[in-house]
């Protein structure tokens, strides 16, 4: 059928122009038995290749076979002998009805037109098969694309595997690995030189920790802002647009000096709970045979009897997250399909109010200890959120609105909270996915562009801790291998490279950040930021010191080209 739909408009084309010439008719019909016989090498070889990598056919496997040898010797004669007679005995079958069936000889001719309206009808017909394609290779006309979580349905990796098309899914890895995994673009360096560096940023010459749990086995609650800006909270330095969170800001940890992985939402998310760094035009999460060995933290806590939760008003397609949560084995994954009709949908999904009271009840049902995540939505574009917007800025007034519209569904999540039982054994982490243009405008390559608010709140924080403003800099990738530390987990933090415990005294104060098009590194000294492929640096606040510059330099160049050598072989 894929081939079919592919060779369509050729079809058409020699229908009308060439009035069913036999080579044509040849050529179109060897072309869809080409595409039937790859799409079943895929589909068996995909097989048999499951039951060693429990992973679906990959450029990374087909790399293998520059050495063609090693493959048949690695492989079972059995696994052989089934790839080969399931892909000759299943392209035979589907040859033969193509044949019978979809053949171009099966097109009658046109030899009774003009050729002007013969050229007319062909023109007309193959524009219409175009948008046809295009239209059905998307999915429709909806807002986000299909992609292979589309097919995602439950926590069984096998399953939901199996549910995405073999064929479609060795295309869009090859065409992804020509854009991205070929080659590492950021070679500044030997990558062995680079990796020292990189590594060095991360040692420690004393592993120890600050505790402020008063237990190590505590509810942890995420909610994961979208797109909020530090400076849309007086207590982090900004206007006082989120009244409720500033309050409650002052009752708990607050990091004022946080930095995001990313820019957007999908890179935000595992940076978040899986602490991995990324990349200018990269997400891991949308590619699941890179983002399923990813650790999560949910993962490490099931072993300690801990049950696990996401949550998000909208579509979870969105950055191909749904897969990223199922692959992480999440016990309860709700999304928009999955609430009452009756809500306030906007173009997004369900908005924040009516989620906040969801998240509450999805909680109620969970058995403690558990770690839940709630992804919230209405500060995102098109801020079609209920009620009234007022005018308080010349510029991202809408935005601003939609944080203060926010701000009071987490007010109203929090009144409900303290009235459960599970309250006062539970942490809250209120970070930020990513930040967004605010009221301020800074300039995107500016460090505090991406300053987002983080926040540990709730009553098993030991009082002394209570109200504590940490204001040296810090990454998101952080929070995994800190949260793990307080509750005495050292092996499973030891998982976490890229994070680093932001309570031992001895750790280093840095974050790297990127945008679409540059990079840039911060430390409680300063700031560097860079274009990609520029020489000179967009930014500099080091003043005339040279040396410190051009060390942040060094140290930011060689940990992106380190993350994306990671990326880029996982």
């Amino acid at each position: 059928m894929t081939g079919y739909f592919i060779s369509l408009p050729f079809i058409l084309f020699s229908t009308y122009f060439f009035v069913r010439k036999k080579i044509v008719i040849y050529i179109i019909d060897g072309f869809n038995y080409g595409l039937i016989v790859l799409y079943n090498m895929a589909a068996f070889g995909e097989a048999c290749l499951y039951r060693e990598w429990k992973a679906k056919l990959s450029m990374q496997a087909l790399s293998h076979f520059t050495n063609p040898s090693e493959v048949f010797k690695s492989a079972s004669l059995g696994l052989t002998v089934l790839f080969f007679s399931l892909t000759i005995i299943f392209s035979w079958l589907y040859i033969k009805f193509y044949r019978k069936k979809v053949s171009a000889k099966h097109l009658h001719p046109l030899t009774t037109e003009p050729i002007g309206t013969k050229v007319w009808k062909g023109i007309a017909f193959i524009l219409s098969i175009v948008a046809f394609c295009a239209i059905t290779i998307r999915g429709g006309l909806q807002a986000i694309p299909i992609q292979s979580s589309d097919a995602f349905f439950c926590t069984q990796p096998l399953v939901n595997d199996a549910a995405v098309n073999p064929f479609w899914n060795i295309v869009y890895n090859i065409i992804d690995y020509e854009n991205h995994f070929k080659e590492n673009p950021y070679k500044d360096f030997p990558q062995q030189k680079a990796d020292s560096i990189t590594r060095s940023l991360f040692k420690i010459d004393k592993d120890t920790t600050a505790v402020f749990l008063t237990t190590n086995r505590p509810n942890i609650v995420y909610i994961i802002l979208e797109g909020w800006s530090a400076y849309c909270v007086k207590s982090y330095g900004g206007d006082d647009f989120a009244p409720f969170i500033d309050s409650l800001s002052r009752q708990g940890i607050r990091f004022t000096k946080l930095y995001p992985a990313g820019y957007v939402s999908d890179q935000g998310i595992p940076a978040v709970l899986s602490s991995y760094p990324t990349m200018s035009h990269i997400s891991i999460i949308n590619q699941d045979s890179k983002s399923a060995p990813l650790p999560c933290i949910n993962q490490d806590l099931k072993k300690y009897g801990y049950q696990s939760g996401f949550v998000f008003g909208g579509d979870l397609n969105y950055g191909n997250i749904r897969s990223y949560v199922y692959n992480k084995q999440f016990d309860v994954v709700k999304e928009e399909r999955d609430f009452d009709g009756s809500f306030s949908h906007g173009k997004l999904g369900v908005q924040d109010k009516d989620m906040a009271k969801e998240y509450i009840k999805l909680i109620n049902a969970a058995k403690p200890p558990f770690v839940y995540a709630w992804f919230t939505l209405s500060s995102h574009m098109p801020y079609d959120y209920p009620g009234k917007q007022k005018q308080l800025t010349p510029i991202e007034n809408d935005y601003v609105n939609s944080i203060i519209y926010a701000d009071g569904a987490l007010k109203q999540f929090f009144n409900d909270a303290k009235k459960q039982p599970w309250y006062k054994n539970t942490l809250f982490v209120i970070v930020s996915d990513h930040s967004h243009t605010s009221h301020r405008n800074f300039n995107v390559y500016d460090s505090e562009h991406h300053r987002i608010p983080l926040l540990f709140f709730g009553d098993v924080i030991n009082p002394l801790y209570r109200g504590k403003v940490i204001d040296s800099v810090y990454s998101q990738l952080d929070i995994t291998c800190t949260l793990l530390k307080q509750m005495g987990l050292n092996d499973e933090a030891k998982q976490y490279i890229w994070s680093k415990n932001m309570f031992n005294a001895y750790t280093k104060s840095f974050a790297f950040f990127c945008n679409f098009s540059g990079a840039g590194f911060i430390t409680n000294q300063g700031f560097i930021a860079y274009q990609h492929d520029v020489k000179e640096l967009v930014f500099n606040t080091l003043g005339n010191n040279k040396q410190l510059a051009d060390s942040l330099t060094m140290y930011s160049k060689a940990f992106q080209e380190s993350v994306y050598e990671d990326y880029r072989l996982k």
